[in-house]
């Protein structure tokens, strides 16, 4: 029983791990996004400036109303968000030790041995609210970086449509 409360352990901490260290991959991500979305924010007003025929304009228009949600919807993913971290080592063996001190102090022949049992299931229960919340906080983030790439890439296409216009003379 111990190699499997073991292995659930372990496998719980890998988790929490990469799920803490997904919130700071979605973050460069959507970082990366902003830089973009500012250059396509330049490009329309650009184009904008130019005399365009209406449709080409109307285009624009959707354009810059795509950049628009796409850079709020990217500032949002990145509002700082409160990730649960775990217990701080000094924290973590002062309450160790109380709990050994207490099975100790209850008489119990293995108090050392009830303490690790008492920790160890703790620490799973821990692990699994803290992998939980942490992953609700990533699901909202993936959420908003997608939908902001999805209006990212409408603006990039109705910006090339208009660069591509404007070469050939047709806006």
């Amino acid at each position: 029983m111990a190699a499997y409360d073991q292995f659930l352990t372990e496998f719980l901490k890998a988790q929490d791990e990469r799920e803490f260290a997904l919130g700071d991959t979605l973050d460069i991500k959507t970082s990366i996004a902003l830089v973009i979305i500012t250059f396509l924010a330049t490009q329309s007003g650009d184009f904008l400036k130019r005399p365009l025929s209406a449709p080409w304009h109307i285009l624009q228009i959707i354009s810059v109303v795509c950049i628009v949600v796409a850079g709020l919807l990217a500032l949002l993913e990145l509002i700082p968000r409160n990730y649960i971290l775990r217990m701080q080592s000094d924290q973590f063996l002062e309450w160790a030790e109380q709990t050994r001190r207490f099975y100790a102090e209850q008489g119990e022949k293995d108090p050392e041995g009830k303490a690790i049992e008492r920790i160890s299931d703790v620490e799973v229960q821990r692990l699994t609210d803290r992998f939980k919340q942490n992953m609700t906080i990533n699901e909202g983030k993936s959420k908003l970086m997608s939908a902001s790439f999805y209006f990212t890439f409408a603006a990039i296409c109705l910006n090339l449509a208009t660069l591509v216009a404007i070469t050939l003379g047709v806006a």
